[in-house]
């Protein structure tokens, strides 16, 4: 089937994505490892590994959406991991901080990049896409680097990543808002009340599921399974289950795989779960931080109107993120290393980015900018947070 389908070019080039897999997997090995060597976080190696190989530098890779939705799998097991790491207990005690920091960590660099982006003298619509660019926060760099360190169980990291999380039903709502705003010329308040109902709605319905019956159905398998691999197995098709859900539910799918990761951290075969999903993302997760660097176009950079306005907006994204650890005010948590935890834009500066053109709101000038803020607040958090987590310890 595959053959007839490849020789009447309607099929697909398995030999080319084996190779770019092949080729990215042992990239991204050696990258980690060089850089891991020298002190410096595997994540930054692994996005540098990936503009180097793509089209910017040797062009060994190009962008393709095989390599994509292998990118996607890698943050949903990222997410999931994170999840598993999650005491829901201690979660909900700083639940409160973290949507303190949230919202201030929205407001703060959207409506300083809105404003902005109008002095500079982008037009309003652009200049609206522009803030909502700076407003999101990427949960995957952060994670990776706590993980790595491990420090996923400090209070800290617990609130960094739960405002990450709100950050990410905040950045759905104010991307359906921006959205509404520049293709009808006005805000549908029905429509935007919808998406926070629902996106609320599923939320306590998915985390009212993982508390209440997972931990009861693994246990029922468990005492029931003769293969070792089945509970991994199954863990793994909750995860990809939830995210589904939350996907249909107009919510980002790495919201579903976080709350599906705390509900297996409660299941008696949490430690097993824990080894697969490590395995699982030994392989996949390098794929996501290489596309990153894959992605970049680094030859759209060198305009001096460009570098100009991405240094004012890096500046703002960069000080609006930090100015969010007020929010932990009244806790013994070190607010600096919260800051830090809430400067990368990574994946979701880069979606804002790609429907502001895909709208006809950036130019290509406007989009290298985005991309520039995004690279930018991307490399530099893993060194820091490094830092200053050791400088903690």
């Amino acid at each position: 089937m595959n053959s007839a389908l490849l020789a009447t070019g309607g099929g697909i080039d398995f030999g080319s994505i084996f190779t770019d897999l092949a080729i990215i997997l042992i990239v991204a090995k050696i990258a980690a490892e060089l850089f891991e060597r020298i002190r410096v976080p595997a994540v930054l190696g692994e996005i540098f590994a990936g503009i180097v190989i793509g089209p910017s530098m040797l062009g060994l890779i190009d962008p393709s959406d095989a390599m994509r939705i292998l990118a996607e799998v890698g943050v949903i097991i990222l997410l999931a991991e994170v999840g598993l790491e999650m005491d829901i207990t201690e979660l909900r005690k700083v639940g409160r901080v973290s949507m303190l920091v949230a919202i201030i960590g929205v407001v703060v660099p959207m409506s300083s990049g809105v404003l902005a982006g109008t002095v500079l003298g982008e037009s309003f619509n652009a200049s609206l896409f522009l803030g909502a660019a700076l407003a999101a926060t990427s949960v995957g760099i952060t994670a990776r680097v706590f993980g790595d360190l491990r420090a996923l169980s400090t209070t800290e990291a617990r609130i960094v990543l739960g405002a990450a999380i709100t950050d990410d039903v905040l950045g759905l709502i104010i991307l359906t808002v921006v959205t509404r705003i520049v293709q009808q010329g006005s805000v549908d308040f029905a429509g935007v009340a919808s998406t926070i109902g629902i996106a609320v709605g599923f939320i306590a319905v998915a985390g009212a599921v993982g508390i209440l019956v997972i931990p009861r159905l693994f246990a029922f398998i468990g005492e029931r399974a003769v293969s070792p691999a089945t509970v991994g197995v199954l863990a793994a098709g909750l995860t990809f289950g939830f995210s589904a859900a939350a996907s249909g539910a107009q919510l980002a799918p790495i919201i579903g795989a976080f709350i599906a990761g705390t509900a297996l951290s409660r299941t008696p075969q949490h430690d097993q779960i824990s080894r697969d999903f490590k395995s699982l993302g030994a392989i996949f997760i390098p794929i996501l931080f290489l596309q990153i660097g894959i992605d970049t176009d680094v030859t759209k950079f060198f305009s001096q109107h460009v570098l100009f306005i991405a240094a004012i907006l890096s500046v703002i994204a960069v000080i609006g993120k930090m100015v969010a650890a007020i929010g932990a005010r009244g806790t013994n948590a070190d607010k600096l290393l919260i800051g830090i935890g809430m400067v990368p834009r990574g994946e979701v500066g880069l979606i804002f980015a790609s429907i502001g053109v895909a709208i006809g709101v950036f130019d290509d000038e406007l989009y290298a900018v985005v991309l520039l803020v995004v690279l930018f607040t991307t490399v530099i958090t893993p060194p820091l947070l490094r830092w200053r987590i050791r400088h903690s310890q």
